[in-house]
């Protein structure tokens, strides 16, 4: 009886979720500060005062491009804008800086709600942390009239005020590079946008972030799997501008800048640390081979150590349950809309707790508890068919780029549904 109710509380969560891969939208937390809504309230092209006109042609604005650092949130690289007064003080504003110590900021963080801002700070000591750190450094003088530059200059000043710094970072849509790009738009009065959205790419918001992580497999399946469908769509250009050295490049390309590229600092030689690819990359093969060679480990101890290889199923079983209850509650309670409309919560939610339970039960226990592990795996490896199945036959509708999610699992589940141990439990 305990185990019917068990059963039937976790499948009632794991069909919650269904709620996050229907068609109905949810509202994501309102915006504090809006920069597009702000920067259209603005003149860029506003006739100046004399003394003001003088002030500006002295004063300069360059983009800074960091390249990639060692922590997970730097391995993309960070941008920012760097205003050269005429009195010679640089001033930075730069976007996506979070503090761990707001109040609340792990649990927004898990719901979500990503509370970031931006800092204005003095150029020199930033620039001089970013090169001991041994990444790369470039600076770009961009090309704006003097009106133009001017509104920039006020804007940044307003929106770096303690009343406008806060604002819901977005890992796509609304991040270090992104404000950036949407304030040089502003500046041309939409001539970047045009620019750029006139150029399509064949690449998803997915194979840009594989290209930054493929040095780290692990971590990239853990998060490329609590990612849905919304990321698999071929981005235009402006939206490839999410990555900072996108945005660089863009910039560099865009006649009207007449940008002037300073390199401060190229690690490109030095074998630092890893560097992103340039062109897509696709490995798909080497998880599935490292499930099959995972699951012909499994089968050949679980020939000679049953009580063994039941044990690793079990933690297996945790594991993968573990990740998607993650999902779970991220599909359902979670701002972050990238994880929502999820084919992944199909092949791993919380029921396989009741798996890792009959393994677990089986390794411990001398009376024969293996079979409900065995039908677990066993409806792992019959999802992972159907679903594979099912993009053959609806293309356009199963869009999501999971065949890597799939081709782990397959042999993994495979493994533990002929495991011939759950049925007589031999000794060690």
């Amino acid at each position: 009886m305990k185990r019917l109710v068990l059963s039937l509380l976790l499948a009632t969560m794991t069909l919650t979720a269904l709620l996050g891969y229907s068609v109905d939208e949810r509202r994501v937390q309102e915006q504090p500060f809006d920069s597009e809504v702000e920067l259209g309230k603005i003149d860029f092209s506003k006739p100046l005062a004399p003394n003001q006109l003088e002030w500006v042609e002295q004063a300069t604005i360059s983009l800074l491009t960091v390249g990639s650092g060692d922590p997970l949130y730097a391995w993309f690289g960070h941008s920012a804008l760097i205003i050269g007064q005429p009195s010679g003080g640089q001033v930075m504003y730069d976007y996506g800086v979070f503090d761990p110590n707001q109040k609340n900021f792990y649990l927004n963080f898990a719901r979500g709600r990503m509370y970031y801002s931006v800092w204005e700070s003095g150029a020199s000591w930033r620039i001089e942390d970013a090169l001991a750190e041994k990444r790369d450094v470039k600076l770009i003088e961009l090309e704006l009239t003097p009106e133009a530059k001017l509104a920039t200059i006020k804007f940044l000043q307003n929106n770096a005020k303690e009343e406008n710094s806060t604002y819901l970072y977005h890992f796509y849509y609304d991040n270090c590079a992104t404000r950036i790009r949407d304030i040089l738009n502003a500046a041309t009065d939409g001539e970047f946008r045009s620019w750029a959205e006139e150029q399509p790419t064949s690449t998803s918001y997915r194979q840009f972030v594989q290209r930054y992580m493929s040095h780290s497999p692990a971590i990239f399946w853990a998060l490329d799997f609590l990612q849905g469908k919304t990321i698999d769509r071929p981005l235009n250009r402006y939206e490839e501008m999410f990555l900072p050295e996108s945005l660089h490049q863009a910039v560099l390309d865009f006649s009207p800048f007449l940008a002037d590229e300073h390199i401060l600092q190229d690690t490109s030689s030095d074998g630092v640390r890893f560097r992103a690819h340039t062109k897509n990359v696709n490995h798909d093969w080497a998880y599935a081979l490292f499930g099959i060679l995972l699951a012909l480990s499994l089968y050949a101890l679980g020939r000679r150590h049953q009580r063994i290889a039941s044990c690793i199923y079990g933690i297996l079983l945790f594991a993968l349950g573990l990740l998607g209850s993650i999902l779970l509650f991220m599909m359902t309670f979670s701002d972050m809309d990238m994880t929502w409309f999820n084919e992944n919560i199909v092949l791993m939610n919380p029921l396989l707790f009741i798996g890792m339970g009959s393994a677990f039960a089986y390794t411990f226990s001398g009376k024969r508890k293996g079979k409900i592990a065995k039908r677990t795996f066993q409806g792992v490896f019959i999802l992972c068919i159907a679903l594979v199945v099912a993009k053959g036959l609806l293309p356009s509708l199963l869009i999501q780029d999971n065949l890597k999610i799939i081709l782990l699992l397959l042999p993994i589940a495979l493994s533990g549904a002929t495991f011939h141990g759950w049925g007589d439990r031999k000794k060690l």
